[in-house]
């Protein structure tokens, strides 16, 4: 017997498949905006919740996109409800992010230039705001530092693909910095 696709168990099996791909992105995405990892494991809860109620409304290809935007909207949601952010808080940077937009499409960026606080700040803000699998390839090949034989073995896909992969997960960081000047 063949389950359809807009059932509620497809429903229900869609969501915890999305939520085990991108789990750990959307978590890294809200404990950068909050700072404290049992505030971030209290919003992923409400957004476990928030998905299980409204999953059979949000077709099963747009659950990361969805789950994304709820997650920000707990977030900013937080921030609203309390006077201020702390000071260990990243916050967007629009002239800066604007700027290491343009060094990462012209040149490479120096060390003393990373080693600043807001542009570690300003970088993991665009970073933890990039799908899931963006976010996995770019912290493997930088953070972990693999190499394209490691990463092709890991992804089970050829260097080549990795290679295209990358590209576009740079591409997609440049464009996340982008939208951070612009908000």
């Amino acid at each position: 017997m063949t389950i359809a696709d807009d059932t509620p168990v497809a429903h229900d099996a869609a969501l915890e498949a999305a939520f085990t791909r991108c789990g750990p992105a959307l978590y890294r995405f809200v404990v950068v905006r909050v700072g404290d990892q049992h505030l971030a494991d209290d919003l992923m809860q409400q957004l476990w919740l928030a998905a299980v109620n409204a999953t059979d409304r949000v077709p099963a290809d747009e659950l990361e996109f969805w789950l994304r935007g709820v997650a920000r909207n707990l977030v900013r949601n937080h921030w609203r409800t309390k006077a201020r952010r702390p000071q260990h808080i990243p916050m967007p940077d629009a002239d800066l992010a604007a700027e290491l937009s343009r060094r990462l499409v012209e040149e490479d960026i120096p060390d003393d230039v990373l080693s600043r606080k807001e542009t570690r700040d300003q970088l993991l803000l665009a970073l933890t705001a990039l799908e899931a699998a963006h976010q996995e390839i770019v912290m493997a090949r930088y953070f972990e530092d693999k190499t394209l034989s490691e990463l092709a073995q890991r992804f089970g896909v050829s260097e080549r693909a990795i290679e295209g992969r990358l590209y576009r997960a740079r591409q997609a960081l440049r464009t996340a910095l982008t939208d951070e000047s612009a908000d």
